[in-house]
């Protein structure tokens, strides 16, 4: 229950690790998206931001280790949920499986994220004010998945060095 080998995160046969990160277009999302990018702004990563409705992060040196974040686009048209929406069908059509889940929103935004998460995930990081709550509804989609779920307030002082720290262990292997 306290680990998950790298093994245990692979899609495919070749050892690769896909995670999603789902991100809001309110303020807050908005706001944070830039700094959650410079966290990879580094040569031991390769930042695609080609697509309109999301960027790729993929370990230049190391285990063959991807996030997938769709932009945080205005919510007030819906086109952060768009956004979500096609990266979603982009991941299934190319047989790309995340087995980690990062949601960075707010606490009414879990159930979204729940809702499109992969019933393969097997970590899931509920970014979010009082992600310990969504606990039975995480383990209702994916019941494999081991859960760190915040207990009071996330805040990115919180979560970006975690979400660091995961995306340096996949990538070290």
């Amino acid at each position: 229950v306290y680990e998950a080998p790298y093994n245990y995160l692979t899609y495919d046969s070749t050892g690769k690790i896909a995670v999603q990160l789902f991100i809001y277009g309110d303020k807050d999302g908005i706001g944070l998206f830039p700094g959650l990018i410079g966290m990879f702004n580094n040569p031991n990563w390769k930042i695609d931001q080609s697509n309109k409705q999301w960027v790729t992060i993929t370990a230049a040196k190391g285990k063959p280790v991807s996030l997938y974040m769709n932009r945080p686009l205005p919510e007030e048209t819906n086109e952060d949920a768009i956004a979500q929406e096609a990266l979603c069908k982009y991941l299934a059509d190319n047989k790309i499986v995340a087995k980690v889940t990062i949601n960075r929103g707010h606490s009414y935004n879990a159930p979204y994220t729940i809702e499109q998460m992969s019933t393969a995930s097997k970590v899931v990081f509920m970014g979010s004010c009082g992600g310990y709550r969504s606990i039975h509804d995480i383990l209702e989609k994916a019941p494999d998945a081991h859960i760190i779920g915040t207990k009071q307030i996330a805040d990115a002082e919180v979560n970006n060095p975690f979400l660091k720290l995961i995306a340096e262990q996949l990538r070290t292997g």
